[in-house]
């Protein structure tokens, strides 16, 4: 019943077939990009249409599921801020008075706006403004600051790619936070399906009763399979029974390994921490035979892989080709560590 469950959700996650880049990004429901080369991994291995130099110019980077960056379509950005939930009025969070934030943020849109898009850039034109030191560094707040709060509202996104600087938005439509969360449960179960309803809470952050409210409410023909005293659920037909690929790489934060609470599809349980880190970091990974054995890191020609265990010949044979014919041209070398 696990390779079942394993072989739709490859197939559905696009790590059987390339699709085009908007196809595997509205899927996926974003890319995680904590880590600015997650989104390319992620396009580089799934999308038909990857190019270096021009992958992230259809999307936009913001904080979205679990108060995490991802990049999603420029044209779905107020769906994914809608579901996670419009600000109705600036608060105080950053230790920012509300008339204050409003105040910068209509400073700081017009500057991005104006091409100062840089983080330096626009720290110099608050100064130059008359923004004392403290307040700046509060509004400029390693964890987001005021910044963040004008992506949640739509105001501005992030450049997705590992040179930062942000985007201004205009105009960004917005369902109401119902119709936004619907749609988002609706391409969950059928992208991610089977999955548990605390599987889809997982991914999204919402609390299990929310989703189980969300599917009722909607009516989604929702099919489901009983399996070790758990339900699982899915929409549509699921694929038809083929094989496990012998090796897949995947990207660091994978959307596989994010879309699940139980992963004991793909991971084996003494194997979690060699995956997931108790910091939350998720590594680029390598799926052998359907079970993740090995973490992956590319170093300019060179890609290092860690062992969970000791891999065979052959095992390493397979790793070394799906590397080559991932990154054609760029692996001159793959190294097994450990």
């Amino acid at each position: 019943m696990l390779e079942q469950f394993l072989y739709a959700s490859l197939c559905n996650l696009h790590l059987l077939q390339k699709r085009d880049t908007a196809t595997v990004v509205a899927d996926l429901l974003g890319l995680q990009a904590q880590f600015a080369n997650n989104p390319k991994y992620a396009l580089r291995i799934r999308a038909a249409d990857y190019h270096e130099d021009s992958w992230h110019k259809s999307l936009l980077t913001t904080w979205t599921f679990r108060g995490t960056l991802h990049a999603v379509l420029k044209e779905e950005l107020g769906l994914f801020l809608a579901a996670v939930g419009l600000p109705d009025t600036w608060d105080d969070r950053w230790d920012l008075d509300p008339k204050l934030k409003a105040h910068w943020a209509e400073k700081l849109w017009e500057w991005i706006a104006s091409g100062i898009t840089e983080r330096s850039a626009l720290k110099e034109k608050c100064l130059a403004a008359g923004l004392d030191q403290d307040t700046l560094n509060r509004v400029f707040h390693g964890w987001g600051g005021l910044l963040r709060d004008m992506c949640s509202r739509g105001m501005i996104a992030y450049a997705p790619g590992t040179a930062k600087h942000f985007v201004p938005c205009f105009d960004v439509p917005f369902p109401d936070r119902h119709s936004a969360r619907v749609e988002i449960i609706r391409r969950y179960f059928r992208s991610f399906g089977p999955a548990t309803f605390g599987d889809c809470a997982y991914f999204t952050g919402w609390r299990v009763r929310e989703v189980t409210a969300l599917v009722e409410a909607a009516a989604l023909p929702l099919k489901s399979i009983s399996y070790q005293g758990k339900e699982y659920y899915y929409l549509q037909e699921l694929p038809a029974r083929g094989a496990i690929p012998d090796c897949l790489l995947l990207a660091g934060f994978d959307q596989l390994v994010m879309g699940y609470r139980d992963r004991s599809r793909f991971l084996d349980e003494e194997d979690k921490s060699k995956v997931i880190t108790n910091t939350g970091i998720v590594f680029p990974t390598i799926l052998l035979g359907g079970r993740l054995k090995a973490r992956w890191k590319k170093e300019r020609s060179k890609l290092l892989v860690t062992p969970f265990r000791s891999l065979s010949r052959r095992e390493q044979e397979l790793i070394t080709e799906k590397a080559r014919a991932v990154f054609p041209g760029e692996v001159q070398e793959v190294l097994f560590l450990g």
